[in-house]
């Protein structure tokens, strides 16, 4: 079982009161740790992603603009080399476009949390900050599930559609990054020597694959034997 994640209602010391015509509110000016550590861990992949598919957003324009004029009456090879160039281009374009949208969301989470918590006297930033400890413990409880760091987004207001540009972004970023590299492949067959292309694709193979399939398969956490072997043990038993 994964260990609870700590929520600590906002600091007292850096807040702000806002007054209504019926309520008057003490508005935290911080997020609570685990929003706050989750919104400091996204930051930086996102940057990271924006940084790399801009690169090959980069890479693939200065790619079509080497390639030769399109013949009269082009090969399957030549078709399929413009195909993925400009694929591969746009690709990578969205993945960008995405990733700046993250950003702006992720960013917003303070005001937005703050927004909520005005707004709506059954939020998470409300409960959590006069320390209900009811939704603390559903907030654990939905982390243990597996829910985790998109529902503590959600539970602070992140954008609504943040899921959806996520999986935009990360197919994207996947098919940009391949379309990149079979563009280089096809142009390393047009372009060079079939010797020289021969040498070359087992190295284009060694750079995109295993980088592939560790993201689609062994980017998870690795499992407690021992928790696997009693659960063994409890199913035998049953």
């Amino acid at each position: 079982m994964a260990p609870k994640v700590p929520l600590t209602p906002f600091d007292c010391n850096h807040s702000k009161t806002v007054f209504s015509l019926d309520h008057t509110h003490t508005v935290p000016d911080e997020l609570p740790m685990t929003p706050k550590g989750v919104m400091d861990a996204w930051l930086p992949r996102l940057q990271a992603v924006a940084v790399v598919t801009a690169l090959l957003s980069g890479t693939e324009a200065q790619l079509l603009g080497a390639l030769p004029d399109r013949p009269s009456d082009p090969t399957p090879s030549d078709t399929a080399l413009r195909f993925f160039a400009y694929s591969g281009l746009l690709l990578n374009l969205g993945a960008t476009l995405s990733t700046i949208l993250l950003l702006i969301a992720v960013a917003s989470l303070p005001t937005t949390a703050r927004q909520i918590y005005v707004s709506c006297s059954h939020s998470y930033p409300r409960k959590i900050f006069h320390g209900h400890a009811s939704h603390v413990s559903e907030l654990n409880r939905r982390l243990m599930e597996g829910h985790g760091e998109t529902y503590i987004l959600r539970a602070f207001g992140i954008a609504r559609g943040w899921s959806f540009m996520l999986r935009h972004c990360i197919a994207c970023f996947i098919g940009g990054c391949l379309c990149a590299f079979v563009h280089i492949s096809l142009y390393v067959w047009i372009m060079e020597s079939r010797l020289v292309a021969a040498i070359l694709m087992p190295a284009v193979f060694f750079s995109f694959v295993p980088p592939f399939v560790a993201f689609m398969f062994y980017m998870n956490s690795p499992s407690c034997r021992d928790c696997k072997e009693e659960r063994q043990l409890g199913f035998a038993r049953v």
